[in-house]
């Protein structure tokens, strides 16, 4: 031990770096003898995301949500939901249903090919409930009447003469040279850190959201609202670092940060610089996620389809993503006063029934009495049984014409689609109507580097 400390000792007048690998070495060895009883078997190590907020509340997101933000496919969350049914979180409570509100705080143990830079490997950090508090849905069992209670265990009496030494050192002294190694390490280590946080700049009140997530394409969208209510959005990517916006009409003169590409049908801005103190004014409210395009998420603005948008291809995968696009706009805060109806039958797999109306004729909608007639405004229609083409022409005419704030969606082709999405059974999916060449999916689930659009 003498000659472990003169080792480090030594090696302090090496470069920072030298001086913490040896600090932390002799603090290992420190520290081993110091802790009393043997090793437990420790988890083994898993991708995990700790669900962010204040511990406690109510989350926004949703399981379509999370599997968006660390999968970079909405359409995955049955394998984080399987990965983590009947797993105690650390407030006690337990997610048993899809639908269930998820809290902050939660830890989600991840399938294979997560990608989010905020995802953790280790062992899941567990909490047990308070003392006499049972996770939700679960009893104490008692144990059997005929069975003994197990005696307490108590710890062996010390031998007289006898005084247990720790490589050699009495415990006092052990203990001693390890509190010593404590404040070497702390100084070495926090030091730095805090010199370096003194040159960084004020953070604003408002924290910034996380890269690549779709919170960060809500705030973009506030703020070109403020500065160009006249851009027309009809896809997005997020990446780690940027946000960029595919426009139609095109529009050269982009204010900043943003910066006009391809004579303006493309702006684009750093994701740091985007205003955080901007209300909720200017979001879309019938975005959906479609994959990702080289790793960075990819987004669309269904209400600037001209027309009815067709999910063509596979049927069973063309109905899964019709099911990933309803969810995600009936959970998401800035379709709450969007109207969502289902013509034919509401898909089993939906985990957002209570805002979801199931109507037999679509002829209800094409009516004055009805909520169409004239015009559709603020309204989300999921076709997924076949009706005559001439309500079908007469759904998407008013969507045409509703500014952006309505939009049909045809499980199936239709003769007048303006847009058509092919749904393949490996789960990829094809938009190259507007121009974004998605990254496939491989066998296991991970997506590769694809071509940007």
């Amino acid at each position: 031990m003498r000659r472990l400390l003169r080792a480090a000792l030594r090696r302090s007048s090496r470069p920072a770096k030298g001086r913490l690998l040896a600090t932390g070495a002799a603090l290992v060895f420190l520290l081993l003898p110091l802790t009393p009883g043997t090793a437990s078997a420790v988890e083994p190590s898993v991708p995990y995301w700790v669900v962010p907020g204040q511990p406690g509340t109510e989350s926004d997101l949703t399981l379509p949500g999370v599997a968006d933000r660390v999968l970079g496919d909405s359409r995955r969350w049955p394998e984080i939901f399987e990965l983590n049914r009947g797993r105690t979180q650390p407030d006690g409570l337990v997610l048993t249903e899809p639908a269930q509100s998820i809290r902050a705080g939660w830890v989600f143990v991840l399938p294979e090919g997560a990608t989010s830079g905020e995802i953790r490997i280790g062992a899941p950090p567990t909490a047990t409930p308070p003392a006499g508090q049972q996770p939700a849905g679960q009893q104490p069992e008692a144990p059997p009447a005929d069975r003994p209670q197990p005696a307490a265990v108590q710890p062996a009496p010390p031998v007289d003469g006898e005084e247990t030494l720790i490589l050699g050192l009495r415990p006092i002294t052990a203990a001693l040279l390890g509190v010593g190694t404590l404040l070497v390490l702390a100084v070495v280590v926090l030091v730095p850190i805090l010199l370096g946080q003194r040159r960084r700049p004020a953070e604003s009140a408002h924290p910034a959201p996380a890269s690549g997530s779709r919170a960060v394409l809500d705030r973009a969208l506030r703020q070109l609202a403020t500065q160009a209510g006249q851009a027309q959005v009809y896809a997005a990517l997020i990446g780690p670092d940027r946000v960029s916006l595919r426009l139609a009409p095109a529009l050269p003169e982009a204010p900043p940060p943003w910066q006009a590409r391809q004579q303006g049908a493309i702006w684009e801005a750093p994701s740091w610089q985007l205003d955080q103190n901007l209300d909720d004014s200017g979001e879309l409210p019938l975005l959906a996620t479609v994959g990702t395009v080289g790793g960075e998420l990819a987004v669309v603005n269904l209400g600037r389809a001209p027309g009815i948008v067709a999910l063509t291809g596979d049927p069973a995968a063309a109905m899964r993503v019709a099911v990933s696009f309803l969810d995600e706009i009936a959970r998401h805060p800035a379709a709450a006063s969007v109207v969502i109806s289902v013509v034919g039958t509401l898909p089993a797999a939906s985990t957002a029934p209570e805002r979801v109306r199931v109507i037999a004729d679509a002829e209800y909608l094409l009516t004055p009495s009805g909520d169409g007639g004239e015009v559709l405004r603020d309204h989300l229609v999921v076709v997924t049984a076949p009706i005559p083409p001439a309500e079908l022409e007469r759904l998407g005419a008013l969507a045409a014409v509703s500014e952006g704030t309505a939009a049909v969606l045809v499980v199936g082709d239709a003769p007048n689609a303006a847009w058509r999405f092919a749904a393949d059974a490996d789960g990829s999916l094809d938009v190259g109507v507007l121009g974004l060449h998605l990254d496939r999916p491989t066998p296991r689930g991970r997506l590769v580097p694809g071509r940007r659009g």
